[in-house]
């Protein structure tokens, strides 16, 4: 097994996260790569280069950090650049010369209030084994930030396990300073327990993740729910490997733009994979499905709800219903009501017609229309607040919706309502987006693919696997990312990888801790869409 853990993170949180987190699995036959994209190369003047192409925004500086070399090697085999770079320019970086060595030892780094007690039962290592690797700690104590080298564990071998040890060498060019450890891995004979998996196990399962860690460059706020989803991911992944299923995993730093998604797609190793999970952005989406249809590769994409090519492209699964399946139950819910419900659409001038709320409030009204169900439209505005309190029927209940999703918007028509609320029998329907925000609002009702309580028993097993291989807490914020990489994983394992054939209609049913699932067919020659979604007051 081979495992490349990029040395560019910053800030520290994020470099101990993935180091953690690679750490805990890396002994659990999981192949994990970081990206390491191959490039053309060239001799020049007797010096073996590769040829770059250089992009956007970057500059000598960040190009040589990136290919651990320096400005004035670069300029050297490259003497027709007089001035700065330019996106486009192809360039030519000298190749740095390493000498490989075996290491038997992976990298720790210490994170805050951490202690030798905890990183040994992290590494299920006795504390001369530590000591050993790090002499330094018999006189100096654990300083947060700095890296400790972990022995690998030691195994026997026997005949038999020689003849199936499998030695994986890599085949690619590293752009990016590395730590690497490289061991073998023994493919043994087990058991197959069949409780949970309702086919017959495939011998070897391949499946690559796509997601932005923004390794190398500044990440924002929202990037650690990346590393939270592949977290939940692998544990899915390592329980059914105890089940008896082997894994590859090859996973790559797909930041933000489609240009990476492209240079991703270049590592011939994603044409064989059974699954891709990723990338995050719509701008990425075409680029991966085309790919997809390609190679007839299954890809999950776990968080856009706007697939442009899910009614044609088979090899597609859109976790994220989307607003068709939205319709649907909002018109369930509507039909239902009907004339004993006092439906109201306030809206507000000059929204964009790209507006999620705007687009279904207008589908709302044509279908009421269809259905001959009234409703009634009134127009907002700061200095009449008055013709909300005359739009509503004080014998009825009364169903508000909006024609923006920018809540922010709103601020005052939602206090009015509040307001109203206590003498009034009202509720707004609200975006699941909302679900955080610290506005005064009235009584409301929401859909959404997350349950509001987890099953008790899941939960806690899967709280308890969690606390026992990572020495950090995922965030409290729901929906929590780490469940959704779990729950999807977990169904993706069980109910799509095990099965030869995709059906024509349907996968089965399944419940999750936070989302239960059921992929149907969005087209008949589409791929397919999680079409479960919860009605919630």
């Amino acid at each position: 097994m081979q495992t490349y853990i990029t040395k560019y993170i910053h800030p520290l949180r994020h470099q101990s996260l993935l180091i953690m987190l690679l750490s805990a699995f890396m002994l659990q036959s999981c192949l994990l790569f970081a990206q390491t994209p191959s490039y053309p190369v060239k001799n020049v003047n007797g010096i073996e280069c590769i040829v770059y192409k250089v992009q956007p925004a970057e500059g000598f500086y960040r190009i040589s950090k990136n290919f651990n070399t320096t400005e004035a090697e670069i300029r050297a085999v490259n003497p027709q650049i007089t001035d700065g770079l330019k996106a486009g320019m192809e360039i030519y970086i000298p190749v740095q010369q390493k000498t490989k060595t075996e290491k038997n030892y992976i990298e720790h780094l210490v994170e805050k209030k951490q202690t030798i007690f905890r990183i040994r039962k992290m590494y299920n290592i006795t504390e001369e084994e530590l000591i050993e690797m790090n002499p330094h700690l018999k006189q100096n104590s654990l300083r947060t930030g700095e890296i400790l080298k972990i022995p690998l564990p030691k195994k026997e071998k026997t005949t038999e396990d020689a003849k199936k040890e499998e030695i994986k060498p890599s085949t690619t060019q590293h752009n990016n300073q590395s730590v690497k450890n490289e061991t073998t891995e023994h493919k043994q004979d087990k058991k197959v327990i069949t409780d949970n998996i309702r086919l017959k196990k495939p011998d070897n399962l391949n499946i690559a993740f796509l997601l932005p860690f923004m390794l190398d460059q500044k990440q924002d706020a929202s990037d650690k729910r990346f590393i939270e989803f592949y977290t939940g991911a692998l544990i899915a992944i390592k329980q059914a490997k105890e089940n008896g299923i082997n894994f590859d995993i090859h996973t790559f730093d797909a930041e933000k733009s489609d240009l990476k998604i492209m240079e991703i797609l270049q590592d011939s190793n994603l044409a064989k994979m059974d699954l891709i999970v990723g990338p995050a952005f719509s701008n990425q989406i075409s680029v991966i499905g085309d790919f997809a249809r390609m190679h007839k590769v299954k890809t999950l994409i776990p968080f856009s709800s706007k697939i442009i090519d899910i009614e044609t492209n088979p090899y597609l699964y859109q976790f994220n219903p989307g607003q068709d399946t939205e319709l649907k139950k909002l018109k369930e819910i509507i039909q239902y009501e009907g004339n004993k419900t006092n439906f109201i659409f306030a809206e507000l001038s000059h929204i964009s017609p790209n507006d999620d709320s705007f687009v279904l409030s207008r589908s709302l009204k044509q279908l009421m229309q269809s259905e001959n169900l009234s409703f009634k439209t009134i127009y907002l505005n700061p200095d009449s607040l008055h013709h909300i309190r005359q739009a509503l029927n004080p014998l009825k209940e009364n169903i508000v919706f909006f024609n923006t999703s920018r809540i922010n918007n709103l601020s005052i028509y939602l206090s009015e309502l509040k307001r109203l609320s206590a003498s009034v029998n009202l509720k707004i329907y609200e975006p699941f987006s909302w679900r955080n925000s610290k506005l005064e609002k009235p009584r409301s009702f929401y859909l959404s693919v997350f349950k509001n309580e987890y099953p008790e028993s899941a939960y806690e097993q899967y709280a308890n696997e969690f606390s026992s291989l990572f020495d950090w807490t995922p965030s409290s914020e729901l929906p929590r990312y780490d469940l959704l990489g779990y729950d999807l994983m977990h169904y993706f394992i069980r109910e799509v990888l095990t099965i030869k054939n995709s059906p024509a209609e349907s996968y089965p049913i399944r419940e999750g801790i936070q989302s239960n699932l059921k992929f149907e067919k969005a087209a008949t020659t589409g791929g397919y869409i999680n079409r479960l979604i919860n009605h919630y007051e």
